[in-house]
């Protein structure tokens, strides 16, 4: 073992060479950029995306495994194609900055007279509030026991049925994907940019359901044993347009797709011992859609895998790194942290157990060895107008880089 550690120093001492930090940020900015609006389902940007990445995959030299580098699939998905408007005392509030819909909102369309709920009526069943025809606008401003937040969910979920609801968040406000539709619009308020005194709010906010067909992108370097296969994953896909909004996801996951990018360059460059697939999911977002899709129809023998290493939200390594599913293996994380101590790389690796967080999950459920890798630094934006490519300080990727690409040189 002391023989192979130190064979690893010197693969590391490579490997930081072999990584490309720039390509990583040209990649970063491209996928982040409004041209592929926010890889989502608006103006098709997660297709848009799935094309870079298949010429990317071509270009670095990685093969199509079978004719084609895409898996088609076809899901539902919750839309807001058009602009949306909220507007209070005739100031109009900016859509993803100062509110989001529900995901799962429906539509919803005119001046609404208001009333005004606080956490004072949800601290029992809310069965007894009168709305009559006002709409109501609901500060959640300390509603927070189990009892409160299941009072209000019930609400919501009545009133819903018939009419539009307000919330005002004191907090941060993240944005998702939905694959089902309430009857009308939920609508999520920054509280610091509503107008608190407003009597009547007016609403335009359009969904549109659709069956979209989204793409996984595949490929593979041919490894010296054609028996088995490591995989590396990471899911392309983020939230794309709300109205006019868009949700840019560089952190989630542009940084982690481009890690991708940069791990099949590396072995694109020497044969590697086993064939090396690179798989860029879709759907992610939606409920992990496209890894769900890619397990139950894959385009390989699953028991090939040695190893999955799924990659998101990589750019910035400041506090370390997390493993979810590490626990699961002990071994296998005692040679990722004696090559961290060894080579003095990152300040922390944070081993977690199973969890259905990202694309590793179902491969993990089928039985393939899989972890998913995180970093936990100083990126701030999620799911929201934020996550821009400037937001990412890439702190310590090159020994993320290396610890990933010495780790799999053990497998």
């Amino acid at each position: 073992m002391r023989h192979l550690i130190t064979s690893l120093f010197l693969f590391a001492a490579a490997s930081l060479q072999a990584q490309n930090l720039e390509e990583v940020k040209k990649h970063v900015g491209l996928l982040a950029s409004d041209d592929f609006f926010g890889r989502g389902y608006v103006n098709d940007g997660g297709n848009i995306a799935a094309e870079y990445l298949g010429d990317a995959f071509r270009d670095i030299g990685a093969k199509p495994i079978g004719e084609t580098y895409f898996q088609e699939f076809i899901f539902d998905v919750n839309t807001y194609p058009e602009k949306l408007v909220v507007s209070c005392n005739g100031a109009e509030l900016r859509s993803g900055y100062d509110f989001i819909v529900n995901p799962r909102s429906g539509s919803a369309s005119g001046d609404y007279k208001v009333a005004y709920l606080d956490s004072t009526h949800f601290q029992s069943p809310v069965s007894g509030v009168k709305l009559g025809k006002k709409m109501p606008v609901v500060d959640l401003t300390g509603i927070d026991t189990p009892a409160e937040v299941s009072s209000l969910h019930e609400f919501k979920r009545e009133v819903l049925q018939t009419k539009p609801v307000v919330v005002l968040n004191p907090g941060k406000l993240m944005w998702s994907v939905g694959q089902q539709v309430s009857p009308f619009a939920e609508i999520e308020v920054q509280k610091d940019r509503f107008c608190a005194s407003s009597r009547k709010i007016k609403l335009e906010v359009k969904n549109e359901m659709r069956s979209y067909r989204a793409q996984n992108v595949v490929g593979v370097i041919p490894g010296a044993n054609r028996d088995s296969c490591v995989v590396i994953t990471a899911h392309y896909d983020h939230l794309g347009m709300m109205g006019d909004a868009i949700f840019p996801g560089a952190s989630d996951n542009a940084s982690g797709t481009a890690m991708m990018l940069d791990l099949m360059s590396r072995y694109a460059s020497e044969e590697p011992e086993y064939d090396m697939v690179f798989i860029a999911f879709a759907g992610e977002e939606a409920g992990l859609v496209g890894s769900k899709y890619f397990v139950d129809h894959p385009l390989f023998d699953l028991e090939k895998i040695k190893m999955l290493i799924n990659l998101d939200l990589m750019g910035s390594a400041a506090e370390g790194i997390a493993v979810v599913n590490g626990s699961l293996y002990p071994g296998k994380m005692k040679q990722l942290a004696e090559i961290n101590r060894n080579g003095d790389l990152v300040d922390r690796i944070k081993l977690r157990g199973k969890a259905a967080n990202s694309d590793h999950y179902w491969f993990s459920e089928a039985g393939v060895p899989a972890v998913f890798i995180y970093t936990m630094g100083n990126v701030e934006a999620y799911h929201d107008v934020y996550d821009l490519p400037e937001g990412l300080d890439w702190a310590k990727y090159e020994e993320v880089f290396t610890l990933i690409a010495s780790f799999i040189k053990l497998l």
